[in-house]
């Protein structure tokens, strides 16, 4: 199955570790290489790079709506 993420939108990841981390998805690049946001560190990266396991749970809701994983 393969996911359809919306450009801009920040989702909740859980790494392999458990931690819960928001990434905001920012699409497409060169090479068809897929690009996030760490929203905590502003760190933006490919998921080629990533090293370990993660998965998306879900849709962070925005600061009006008080951040909650939808």
């Amino acid at each position: 199955m393969i996911e359809t993420h919306e450009i801009n939108r920040i989702y909740s990841i859980r790494l392999c570790s458990g931690e819960m981390r928001a990434w905001k998805y920012l699409g497409e690049g060169s090479g068809k290489r897929i690009w996030w946001c760490d929203s905590s560190t502003g760190l933006i990266f490919n998921e080629e790079s990533i090293l370990y396991a993660w998965e998306v749970v879900g849709v962070v809701l925005p600061l009006s709506a008080g951040m909650e994983v939808q």
